[in-house]
């Protein structure tokens, strides 16, 4: 009798957990590959991007930030409006990942389904209220930077084979004579940009095989100057890398204590290093644009 009465309690439990489970929610699935950039080159420069991450939202509710490529799965049905927003590593910070302020929503929208996967190529380009007071990519005439103090054998050479950022298509290659220990590449001065923290960035490719800095040089109307280093690398290992160099806060500041009138230029040092010193140090650029809004 005891045996039956504890048979018919489990049963009962068993009965209401059961009751109390609800259908699993069967999802879709989204797989979204590496974003495109697209550009009007004369205004914008080159298509050149390296967008790690996407920020995912469903009926404008954010839903996550994925690293490309990825798929995710999605539980709601029915039609649903998409959106992605194009992530990058601010100023080579992989613990800093960000949208980027300058590139445009991709948005569409899904029929989501039971096991269904869709497909998604994102295209973006830049928002219409994009400045870009340098565009520097050793193609046409103009030249932005030029090397501060040279000595014998400091060169900039434009290249454009298997080497370039694209073949047929030139990019510099800063070479170090046997006497520099340090060369320091300079645009020209820049005024005139923006204060109160609005997004500043430099986008430069590049590849390096010894140690080299991208910061900010600020002049004063006094004569003297100051440096920021912003961004750093080591060898790239003959590997083309680019760099999303957050200027902001160095310009706001810069500007708040001098006024609107304070002058930059932007600043590239490569530096010799080991011990002995390496021979043959080079850096090889291109694709350097400064935007702000």
């Amino acid at each position: 009798m005891l045996a039956h009465k504890r048979n018919y309690i489990i049963f009962l439990l068993l009965f209401f957990i059961a009751c109390s489970i609800e259908k699993a929610t069967i999802p879709s699935y989204v797989y979204i590959k590496k974003f495109k950039l697209t550009t009007n080159q004369a205004l914008m420069g080159d298509t050149s991007a390296d967008i790690q991450d996407v920020w995912l939202y469903q009926n404008n509710e954010f839903k996550g930030s994925f690293g490309l490529p990825t798929y995710i799965p999605l539980p709601e049905k029915s039609k649903q409006n998409i959106t992605l927003r194009a992530g990058v590593k601010r100023s080579g910070q992989d613990d800093q990942r960000l949208q980027y302020p300058f590139f445009t929503d991709y948005d569409t929208i899904l029929p989501l389904a039971d096991l269904r996967s869709d497909t998604i190529q994102p295209r973006v380009t830049y928002l219409s209220n994009c400045k870009f007071p340098i565009i520097q990519d050793y193609d046409g005439a103009v030249n932005f930077f030029s090397i501060f103090r040279p000595k014998t054998g400091d060169s900039i050479i434009k290249v454009n084979d298997v080497t370039a950022w694209k073949i047929n298509n030139n990019c510099a290659k800063l070479v170090l004579s046997d006497s520099t220990y340090q060369l320091n590449y300079l645009s020209k001065e820049i005024s005139d940009l923006p204060s109160n923290g609005i997004s500043t960035y430099l986008e430069v490719d590049y590849k390096c095989n010894d140690m080299f800095v991208i910061g900010l040089n600020v002049l004063y109307t006094d004569g003297s100057s100051r440096g920021y280093s912003v961004f750093s690398a080591n060898s790239t290992g003959g590997v083309w890398k680019k760099a999303y160099i957050d200027y902001s806060t160095e310009i706001s500041s810069e500007i708040a204590q001098r006024g609107k009138g304070t002058q930059f230029q932007i600043l590239i040092q490569v530096t010799k290093s080991g011990t002995p010193l390496t021979d043959n140090t080079q850096l090889f650029i291109d694709n350097i644009k400064l935007i702000h809004f």
